[in-house]
């Protein structure tokens, strides 16, 4: 969800931002999120018709991983994860509690609101008769489709939510041409994830330092021009207000990436407080680690807060830590 954003090539060929202590353990981009929502059967469209996704796997959600998530001994849920055929990563794992309080995590908000997550990234093919047919099912946005310039790259973005608050930023390259997307019908996977942020220092500081994070992309600055703008800014002061912009992974790339987006002058609702767990919304996303033990040495030397420590939840290592601002980041061996 980078708007004007300008590719830095000398940071992605260089991979810029080397930690500086040899970290003792191998992350990869997020394979997936999980989003919390209030009736699984109203997605069942969306992911299959209008995706094109396929459900690979549905069930009851085990005791061990409701523990984890600190929920009552009464809670209950069940899941669903849809993937883009042909896919390893970027996979949505739907879930639906049950006998549990719940609001929203990021409640009547606008782009400038902290706290949590705010979208993941699909690709398309028809930006406008997507953004038609997800208007008459009942998404929202703040904007319509905005086609604009970023670097290299002309796209158009339409960033629009459903009544759970599932923001997604769908995006069509406009130019040059797509290459290396070879699965997907109507939607992409998932790639790209962006968090709003409200002090960019500590959260650059958190995913270069502790995580090791390389930067893909990075851009501060306000519009060139007054008007029409991805993130809902008011016409006037789209050339007035400075957005600062970071992509990080890993590996430096835009794939199962974060992106950090701050708001120079605009003071919103911080939503962190209401980011986890059973609230509905965008929930987490999952890491792959090598070394998930060193990991979480590494997260108690560097005082990260957890949501639950190392255990082995149906056949794998995880653990749940906390970022800067709320958001849950899964790690799992």
């Amino acid at each position: 969800m980078a708007e004007e954003a300008v590719v830095n090539d000398a940071v992605v060929e260089a991979g810029l931002n080397e930690t500086k202590e040899a970290l003792p353990y191998r992350l990869s981009g997020w394979k997936e999120v999980l989003v919390s929502v209030r009736n699984l059967d109203d997605y069942a469209d969306f992911f299959q018709n209008t995706a094109s996704w396929t459900l690979i796997e549905q069930g009851e959600v085990s005791t061990e991983q409701l523990k984890a998530w600190q929920q009552a001994k009464s809670a209950s849920a069940k899941y669903r994860l849809y993937a883009n055929p042909g896919t390893a990563s970027g996979h949505v794992r739907l879930v639906q509690f049950e006998g549990v309080e719940q609001q929203l995590i990021r409640p009547d908000s606008q782009s400038w609101d902290t706290g949590g997550i705010f979208d993941i990234n699909m690709r398309t093919h028809d930006l406008e008769a997507l953004a038609r047919e997800l208007r008459s099912q009942g998404w929202q946005a703040r904007s319509p489709v905005t086609e604009f310039s970023f670097g290299p790259f002309v796209v158009k973005e339409w960033i629009s939510q459903n009544k759970d608050g599932f923001a997604v930023a769908f995006i069509q390259r406009v130019a040059p041409a797509l290459e290396g997307w070879p699965h997907f019908k109507s939607l992409s996977r998932t790639f790209n994830s962006t968090q709003v942020v409200k002090d960019m220092p500590r959260s650059l500081e958190f995913y270069e330092t502790v995580l090791g994070f390389k930067r893909y992309l990075e851009h501060s600055g306000a519009s060139k021009e007054a008007g029409e703008n991805v993130l809902g800014l008011p016409h006037n002061l789209t050339n007035t207000v400075s957005r600062s912009v970071y992509i990080l992974n890993p590996q430096g790339e835009n794939e199962g990436s974060i992106e950090l987006l701050a708001f120079d002058g605009i003071v919103g609702r911080d939503n962190a407080s209401r980011a986890n767990l059973p609230n509905i919304g965008i929930a987490s996303l999952s890491f792959p680690v090598v070394g998930i033990e060193a990991l979480q040495t590494h997260f108690e030397r560097h005082d990260v807060p957890f949501v639950h420590k190392l255990r082995v939840i149906d056949d794998k290592k995880k653990m749940i830590v906390k970022a800067p601002e709320g958001a849950w980041l899964e790690f799992y061996e």
